[in-house]
């Protein structure tokens, strides 16, 4: 492409505000979010940003992170038994050093590409162009870097048609874990539960009336949780310890940044049984939209008394209340999301392994390790 140029940042500092937001405009997730995923010192994770710039201007700007991947990271059943035969034959083949495109947990991947003059989006040709500049460049800094593996993550489906031209660039689409959404069109909390199937509210019902008949709940939401870290994390390694697929760890340094730099946007929802601090969600809030983000249990507690689900409903009461239409719960944990009403958002992955040979057997695998394969709700 004629004119372009570009830089390679591996701080976001080194990138002005106001270009960021040139090109990304309002973005949940955005500059403030990067920035707390850079400062909070996430182990085995380093983050760059590529420029693209025409005539000193910004054209796109693309988030990325170098990692250690496992490809069979949420392989399960007989799925997990011929990978552990494969490993077994060729120990470090499904674990990768990898050069990622997004983040490692913002709900989509997205990039930054300027508008028209006009404010419309620019025309899909030059969006692809851009794209396979950008592709370029990331497989230079790849030879570089000596990393084998690209991988484009979790663009949503009306993306599809640009980053499409990734396959012509040796790339392979794959599906993502889909994230789940409930899109809250009620005047009240009850009218959320009769929208609900019959054994599910019924159910539903039971466990809050025992629930609240038991223990004493109460619940604050916070936008800060620096006074109650050491609980946070406490409850926060449970889940993540517990949890069959671990990609991300989050730090210390995450939970106190993400209340500074995150304001106003940042809720933490506290779940208290008999004063003591049994659960909690970190959630985000852009407009109509909640983010339900990271969640940390006392698992002796919270099983004995539903808090999942307590915690549910009551942050779906929060959002009705509020005026938030959309309850975003991200990816994993499907069967009881999908049966308190929430739809899958279908999510893709654009993977490229530089050697030819090898890209070929990691596509055939990819027919092994499809979402469906693991999730019977999906």
């Amino acid at each position: 492409m004629q004119n372009i140029t570009y830089q390679i940042f591996d701080s976001l500092a080194k990138i002005k505000r106001e270009e960021w937001d040139s090109v990304f405009g309002e973005l949940p997730e955005g500059y403030q979010f990067y920035k707390t995923l850079e400062e909070s010192g996430l182990d085995g994770f380093i983050f760059y940003y590529i420029v693209l710039y025409n005539a000193g201007e910004v054209q796109l700007i693309a988030p990325l992170f170098v990692t250690d991947f496992n490809l069979d990271i949420a392989a399960e059943g007989i799925i997990e038994k011929i990978i552990f035969s494969i490993r077994k034959l060729f120990p470090s083949l499904l674990t990768l050093k990898t050069l990622f495109c997004g983040s490692p947990f913002a709900e989509k991947g997205v990039l930054g590409i300027r508008k028209a003059a006009s404010g419309e989006d620019i025309d899909l040709d030059r969006k692809r162009l851009l794209l396979l500049e950008l592709k370029n460049r990331m497989q230079e800094f790849c030879k570089e870097k000596k990393i084998n593996l690209m991988l484009f993550k979790d663009f949503p489906e009306e993306d599809v048609k640009v980053m499409d031209a990734l396959v012509s660039g040796g790339f392979f689409r794959v599906k993502s874990f889909p994230s789940v959404v409930n899109d809250l069109k009620f005047g009240s909390f009850e009218e959320y539960l009769l929208s609900l199937g019959s054994s599910t509210r019924k159910n539903l019902r039971r466990k809050l009336k025992k629930t609240y008949g038991q223990a004493r709940i109460d619940v604050e939401v916070r936008d800060d949780c620096r006074c109650i870290i050491e609980d946070i994390l406490r409850l926060y390694e449970n889940t993540y310890h517990g949890g069959s697929i671990q990609f991300e760890r989050l730090s210390r340094n995450f939970f106190l940044n993400i209340a500074i730099n995150l304001k106003p946007h940042t809720r933490f929802f506290l779940y208290y049984v008999n004063g003591k601090l049994a659960a909690f969600n970190l959630c985000f809030v852009y407009k109509d939209l909640l983010i339900d983000k990271f969640i940390g249990f006392d698992y002796d507690i919270s099983r004995k008394y539903s808090l999942y689900f307590v915690s549910w409903c009551f942050n779906v009461e929060w959002c009705l209340k509020n005026s938030i239409r959309y309850y975003l719960t991200g990816q994993t944990d499907y069967g009881p999301k999908m049966q308190l009403g929430g739809e899958a958002v279908r999510l893709y992955a654009y993977i490229k392994h530089r050697n030819k040979l090898t890209n070929l057997f990691f596509r055939l695998l990819a027919l092994l390790l499809k979402p469906e394969n693991f999730d019977r709700a999906i």
